[in-house]
């Protein structure tokens, strides 16, 4: 059994990155695939991509008006064919050739899968040794970024992502989870660009904070993520003081063992204390030493 699988592909002004996207799902061992390349109104040389031809496996679309990280994903789901459906930013790639491949032998064995899982790791654009990964058995952890995110179409039927900040596809898969049975990739299926983005500016959080990311993610279940504390830093980093504050006291609020543990209390006062000018340049340092010392790629075997 070959079901179509639809590789789904929102951009927004990634024009330069999004080759990466279209040709590692393209030159897949799974060859029963089409690629839906949303350009999200992109005022940047993304539209040179409609006249890409690749048999007819690549489908070109275009929005008027910017949709958002999660409407951008509806829109290119609702030109998509496929049974199984697979998430994947612009600017970030799949790692492995095989991966379509087992994400498909996958639904095939287990009929009751709606969803799959991987593991993933980030690297900084310019260099593609891994810095930071995201690996575990939290689906809901997992999903804080949609990359390699893979669902069979019947599962999310009447279901949407929605644009609320940080939990976009995360609330999706939550909601897949309750009905439907999920699995989990364990090797890095896909590698996420870290690089200078509206979301590492003033403007993206005061257009879209609308409540505590912490907060969004417990409601969903990502419980996993009251242990990440390096939130903070962006927050105070790109945002205000006042949310700084408000958020630690949401890691409070919510797990109070946060109280007693070093690490929090480490990153709440390295937010609160450290001057911006400072603060600014630690995660990009952190990335480029010890993240690249000691994280490292899990191939598929």
């Amino acid at each position: 059994m070959e079901p179509l699988v639809s590789v789904c592909i929102p951009c927004f002004n990634q024009s330069q990155f999004a080759i990466d996207a279209i040709t590692t799902s393209l030159f897949q061992t799974y060859q029963n695939v089409e690629v839906i390349f949303l350009d999200d109104a992109s005022t940047d040389e993304t539209p040179m991509y409609k006249n890409l031809i690749w048999e007819d496996k690549f489908k070109y679309y275009r929005s008027e008006t910017p949709s958002g990280t999660g409407g951008s994903f509806n829109k290119a789901i609702s030109y998509a064919k496929g049974e199984i459906i697979i998430l994947l930013c612009a600017d970030d790639y799949f790692t492995d050739k095989n991966v379509i491949q087992d994400i498909v032998d996958l639904f095939n064995h287990v009929p009751s899968l709606g969803h799959i899982s991987r593991y993933y790791h980030q690297f900084i654009d310019g260099d593609k040794r891994p810095v930071r990964a995201w690996r575990g058995d939290d689906i809901i952890e997992l999903a804080n970024n949609p990359s390699g995110l893979a669902f069979r179409r019947e599962a999310i039927k009447g279901k949407e992502l929605t644009n609320k900040m940080f939990i976009e596809v995360s609330s999706l898969v939550s909601e897949v989870c309750l009905e439907w049975a999920y699995d989990i990739l364990r090797y890095d299926t896909v590698a996420v660009r870290i690089h200078q983005s509206i979301s590492r500016s003033k403007d993206y959080y005061l257009k879209r904070w609308t409540s505590s990311p912490v907060e969004e993610w417990s409601k969903v279940g990502g419980s996993a993520l009251l242990k990440d504390y390096t939130s903070l830093l962006q927050i105070k980093n790109y945002f205000t003081m006042e949310a700084v504050l408000k958020e630690v006291w949401n890691f409070i609020r919510l797990r109070p063992l946060n109280l007693i543990n070093p690490a929090f209390i480490f990153f709440a006062l390295l937010a609160i204390l450290t001057p911006r000018r400072i603060l600014r340049h630690i995660p990009d340092l952190y990335r480029k030493t010890w993240g690249r010392w000691t994280t490292r790629e899990v191939k598929r075997k």
